[in-house]
């Protein structure tokens, strides 16, 4: 989950750059940017087995995760900056990154060259590509995270097993849908 969070959000980057800016990123950039990508997830998984907070079964009973119901402020602390540093900051940078090259591409319209639309209509589809991954992030992976927050704030009464397992199924699965999302929308691009 937090490689692919973070990789769409690189992603909004690079397209921010390239259509807001017009510079292209290199391929050194690139493999930086991955590294990064995959150390800060490593950061992450990792901080649980260096004692801030635990792995544990979850409700279900059929996979696990951090510990969402421990109330020590030390296990809060790491669940509240997991879910800013991990949902919300990411999901901050794509929305400010693809609003301006939505108004960047606006303000384009202007220009009616051959080249200059042709651009335009590649650039909309790679966007809308990149928008459909990330709303199919955000469709499976928000239910994972209320239900993961209900039950850190003291609400797991709300929360079944069976309730439980449905958000965890589609979030976990959701690695799988990118791949998808990109073959079905690159015979387009």
């Amino acid at each position: 989950g937090i490689v692919s969070i973070m990789t769409l959000t690189v992603l909004a980057y690079e397209r921010y750059i390239r259509v807001v800016h017009a510079k292209v990123i290199d391929f050194s950039w690139s493999w930086r940017a991955i590294t990064y990508i995959w150390l800060y997830s490593l950061a992450w998984t990792g901080a649980p087995l260096l004692g801030w907070n635990r792995y544990t079964l979850e409700i279900h009973g059929l996979g696990c995760s951090v510990d969402w119901k421990s109330k020590d402020p030390n296990d809060t602390s790491f669940v509240l900056l997991f879910f800013l540093g991990c949902l919300v900051v990411p999901v901050g940078i794509m929305a400010y990154c693809y609003g301006h090259i939505l108004y960047a591409v606006r303000m384009v319209k202007d220009f009616q060259s051959v080249q200059v639309i042709k651009l335009l209509k590649y650039e909309k589809k790679v966007a809308k590509m990149c928008f459909l991954m990330i709303s199919t992030f955000l469709i499976c992976w928000m239910p994972y995270a209320v239900v993961s927050l209900l039950i850190t704030y003291g609400y797991s009464n709300l929360v079944t097993p069976t309730v439980a397992i449905i958000p965890s199924f589609f979030a976990k699965s959701s690695t799988a849908y990118n791949p998808v999302i990109y073959i079905f929308m690159s015979r387009k691009v």
